[in-house]
């Protein structure tokens, strides 16, 4: 592989990022773009607490999100599905917090939490230890016998290869894993202060070339959030540049830059952009031949990029609420997206309630 730095709105620069003000964002151009609407989908009205921290869509439409609820001060893993009709609370869930999901079936729905993993075959779980230490933060599966999970502060993945789990060394550390086939995975992360990308070839991961990264100042740190492998010659990952300074009046603040990298089979374009913007947080293909960036996570905003153009839509939410949204998913060979994170009411009320909250593209 060959890498080359792509700076500026050019056409060669696939994956420019829009600009960014200190005061917000805004749009190419200048100008607001369309992009395709999100709507909310349900929010839950379960006892107590609930967030949902991951999502993934099957061929069939049916959906699956994990995360966790707490009721009587007692805190539980959640899994819910969304069987074309309904939501659905999975009953039995694992007793911790649920940090990732993964589904190639109805019947095999992996879920991933500190340490542990579950598999839903149905009509049970069953339990699985991933090492205690493993905090999983991501999880994707190619088959019943093919499943990925990986950790952002472990240079370690985990694969169950039909019969146990079993750990696989990585040369990085990996925030995110998308698993394009059993023998081409692919995973995004950061060794030190720089983003890599990762490749699994059916024996060894090892690192894919890529452009190094600028850092703005001195501590700055460039890491990956997300990836999407669209085919080989199409891969998008997502992140951003963060480090600790002064302002104006002396006051030491964080500062963020957006990051996208993109390989089109030939060379990386990367691409960061200006100072205040939320670093991206999720990237996904919308379907159509684009794709769909999140930025930032609370009260988020949805990009779509449509060749070099990056059109953005707002998270909606209800009056008088705010939103996390922590994963998106594509249902294969379709257009439709579904969105998984949670409402609170506004204003950081002293006891806030928090309702697990879905979206889908219309």
């Amino acid at each position: 592989m060959r890498t080359a730095i792509v700076s500026g709105m050019t056409a060669l620069a696939l994956a420019c990022a829009p600009a960014v003000a200190a005061s917000g964002v805004t749009h190419e151009g200048g100008r607001a773009g369309e992009a395709a609407a999100w709507r909310p989908a349900g929010v839950n009205t379960l006892p107590g607490d609930d967030v949902l921290d991951d999502v993934t869509v099957l061929g069939d439409g049916s959906v699956w999100a994990a995360g966790h609820r707490v009721a009587n001060g007692k805190q539980r893993g959640l899994v819910q599905r969304y069987d074309g009709r309904a939501w659905q609370v999975v009953p039995g869930a694992p007793p911790y917090e649920l940090k990732a999901v993964a589904a190639t079936s109805n019947t095999n729905v992996w879920v991933f939490g500190q340490g542990k993993a579950a598999r839903w075959n149905g009509r049970a779980w069953t339990a699985f230890s991933l090492g205690g230490a493993f905090p999983a933060a991501d999880a994707d599966a190619t088959g019943a016998k093919d499943v990925w999970a990986v950790a952002g502060s472990f240079a370690s993945a985990r694969r169950w290869n039909g019969s146990s789990w079993q750990s696989v060394r990585l040369p990085a550390h990996a925030a995110a894993v998308d698993a394009y086939k059993a023998r081409d995975v692919w995973a995004a992360g950061s060794k030190g202060d720089r983003p890599v990308i990762m490749r699994w070839n059916g024996r060894s991961w090892a690192l894919v070339p890529t452009p190094a990264v600028k850092l703005p100042a001195p501590g700055a740190a460039a890491f990956l959030n997300d990836i999407a492998v669209v085919s080989p010659r199409n891969v998008w990952a997502v992140g951003g540049v963060t480090w600790e300074g002064a302002n104006d009046e002396g006051d030491d603040v964080t500062y963020n830059r957006t990051l996208v990298m993109r390989w089109n089979g030939t060379s990386w374009a990367t691409s960061v952009g200006a100072v205040n913007a939320q670093p991206y947080t999720e990237v996904e293909p919308d379907g159509k031949g684009g794709m769909w960036v999140v930025q930032g996570s609370w009260n988020a905003i949805l990009w779509q990029v449509t060749g070099s153009a990056w059109r953005s839509v707002p998270l909606p939410r209800k009056a008088g609420t705010d939103a996390v949204l922590s994963s998106i998913a594509r249902r294969p060979g379709t257009a439709t997206l579904w969105g998984a994170g949670f409402t609170v009411p506004q204003g950081d009320p002293d006891d806030p309630s928090a309702n697990g909250t879905f979206w889908r593209t219309r």
